[in-house]
């Protein structure tokens, strides 16, 4: 697995990076497509305006995230893939920092993997591999469903935004986000929202076949005064070094 492998993680905490086929983990940069191949964005239609409930629910979230400097918290990663009619799991921590802004997330099962993003970059670690394998990320690129995490993105910019209708959300505030323009990454984004605080508890990711990835989020911790060490990753001798962050 490497990161040009990776689907870019969308709807986080969500946020931000998602699972894939190949690892269950934090994206890279995709590569750019050739102007034959690439499809040309289409302009998804206007339904409806945001309903005033809803409108008030994504202000607090948006409000939450201005508001936090850093956000910790245990995951669990559920993947359905639709063709192939399997699910797989994951768990580990995740963090990120305003300041950077800089993220990692640490996968403990089914594999040891540490995925971080800092300064325009993503390192990802494979523990039985050896592998370090670092790779060039433009922030500029970022979807707002990951900015927003850093008080930058505005999601209402990039989304149509209206109220869930899944069963499956439950015990929160269920918003379900449509891109405005048609997105390669996904369909569609699902976010549950804590009713006190409106921070993201889950998120469901819906790949362009339908699959779909699943992040809940427990035991959030907000503005402890994370180091920045954390975001540094040292690996230890007799790691393989691959470098894909050159020109």
């Amino acid at each position: 697995m490497t990161p040009l492998s990776l689907v870019c993680l969308v709807g986080l905490l969500a946020a931000p990076l998602q699972g894939s086929p190949a690892g269950n983990a934090p994206a890279a940069e995709p590569k750019a497509k050739t102007e034959a191949t690439q499809a040309e964005p289409v302009v998804v239609p206007e339904k409806a305006p945001m309903a005033p409930e809803v409108k008030k629910a994504v202000d607090s979230m948006q409000r939450f995230y201005e508001d936090t400097k850093d956000f910790q918290a245990d995951f669990k990663q559920t993947y359905k893939y639709k063709t192939f009619a399997r699910t797989t799991q994951a768990t580990g921590k995740m963090r990120f920092k305003k300041e950077g802004p800089s993220m990692r997330w640490d996968y403990a099962t089914p594999d040891e993997k540490v995925f971080v993003i800092a300064v325009e970059k993503v390192f990802a670690y494979d523990k039985a591999a050896k592998t370090l394998t670092v790779s060039r990320l433009s922030a500029d690129r970022l979807s707002a469903s990951i900015t927003f995490l850093w008080g930058q993105g505005k999601l209402d910019r990039e989304f149509r935004i209206q109220k869930a209708d899944r069963k499956d959300l439950k015990d929160g505030i269920a918003l379900e986000l449509t891109p405005k323009i048609t997105d390669p990454r996904f369909q569609k984004i699902f976010f549950l929202l804590d009713t006190k605080t409106f921070s993201v508890k889950e998120t469901v990711v819906v790949d362009p076949d339908g699959s779909e990835n699943r992040m809940t989020f427990t035991n959030v911790k907000t503005n402890s005064g994370l180091s920045n060490d954390i975001f540094k990753i040292e690996p230890p001798e007799g790691t393989q070094i691959m470098r894909l962050d050159g020109p």
